[in-house]
């Protein structure tokens, strides 16, 4: 049985008759999405385990390691409500205004991916490079005695392996992640960075915020000697890049007229049918007055109705009709446009194979370029 797939922002919803919608962007497998984002997070909770490498300590480095030993600023316990609770909320509130579930769904989608990688990435990276933390040393010789072999005394082994996972930091990781990513989507809703939403106070402080509060998270990792300055400022960079990129393949730019919305709910807007027959359409007048300028064959240039619902068929036979050698010479180019008789499109229409000579236009004047494709819709409705 074939997984379901969906559309942020995609839903049964019906059109106006003559619309269709626009080719949306690839759908999504929620149920595979779901399982990546479970994934993720069992490898990153599998990392948390994992022993890191023993970099060795020099003598002429150990003042690196030894300030003080203290709690947390800002304990995990408190961390992850911020984090996570935080954007949710917001999401949350969103939703409850608008009732757009798919949005919603993209939101999610966005968040919980950054967070998975974020978690991957930092903790690969804490393993791999096994730099001690500042106060390693009070971990390492819990009585402060230092012996020549540098041999940790200590015997709590969490203490002594987490004290090699200082580099990067995951707090301030996590922190830009979670709340950098709410820093973007505000931004988008607000449309702080395009010409609806600039120059808006109220809107700039509602969106750095949690940028703000994302900094003194890590900001206080180097206060409580948990994080040297390096292990702080590469995790925020790790935070905010993740969580960017991730916001990205959701949403467009912050300069776009529509940056609030997915790229799937922008893709899924309806249009005119006829915008989606072939790219080698003619391009219609902007003016629609009841006779061209200059125009000496349309007697009738409003569009009857059923002209825009052609088949692609019917509408690609004809253009190759009119653009045959044969019919361009009954063609006459007026502002840059092919104008056919209306004598010439009744034959082409009822007799598509006629004699060269059947037709004499009274206005001819020697071959149009070739080249030009002409569209039976535009041509259809200057000579109704």
């Amino acid at each position: 049985m074939t997984a379901p797939t969906y559309a942020c922002g995609s839903g049964p919803g019906t059109t106006a008759a003559g619309q269709k919608k626009l080719p949306r962007a690839p759908e999504f497998n929620l149920p595979l999405e779901t399982i990546v984002r479970i994934a993720l997070t069992c490898i990153y909770i599998a990392l948390e385990f994992k022993a890191p490498f023993v970099r060795k300590i020099q003598q002429e480095e150990l003042w690196l390691y030894r300030n003080p030993r203290t709690d947390s600023y800002v304990p995990l316990t408190m961390l992850w409500p911020i984090v996570l609770g935080v954007p949710g909320l917001v999401f949350t509130l969103h939703y409850l205004r608008s009732r757009d579930r798919q949005e919603l769904r993209c939101a999610v989608l966005a968040f919980t991916l950054g967070l998975g990688l974020n978690g991957v990435v930092t903790n690969t990276i804490k393993i791999a490079v096994g730099r001690p933390r500042p106060d390693f040393f009070w971990r390492c010789f819990p009585d402060g005695v230092l012996n020549e072999q540098l041999h940790c005394t200590g015997t709590d082994v969490r203490a002594l392996m987490d004290g090699r996972k200082s580099f990067p930091s995951g707090h301030s990781s996590f922190a830009f992640v979670g709340l950098g990513f709410l820093s973007w989507y505000l931004i988008g809703k607000l449309h702080l960075m395009n010409e609806r939403g600039r120059g808006r106070s109220v809107r700039v402080i509602a969106a750095g915020l949690p940028l703000f509060a994302a900094t003194m998270i890590a900001i206080s990792r180097t206060c409580d000697y948990h994080h040297h300055w390096q292990d702080v400022t590469v995790g925020s960079l790790i935070g905010i890049c993740l969580s960017y990129l991730c916001y990205r393949q959701y949403y467009p730019a912050f300069s776009d007229r529509k940056c609030h919305l997915p790229y799937q709910k922008q893709e899924g807007a309806p249009v005119m049918s006829s915008m989606l027959h072939s790219p080698n359409r003619v391009k219609r007048s902007p003016q629609r007055t009841r006779t061209p300028p200059a125009s000496p064959l349309a007697t009738n240039y409003d569009v009857p109705d059923g002209a825009l619902e052609r088949e692609d068929s019917d509408d690609t036979e004809t253009r190759r009709l009119l653009s045959s050698p044969t019919e361009q010479k009954e063609a006459k180019l007026i502002d840059g446009q092919h104008y056919y008789s209306s004598a010439t499109v009744q034959r082409i229409v009822t007799n598509p194979s006629p004699s060269p000579h059947s037709i004499r236009s009274p206005w001819r004047t020697g071959p149009a370029p070739a080249g030009v494709p002409v569209s039976s819709k535009s041509f259809s409705s200057s000579v109704m």
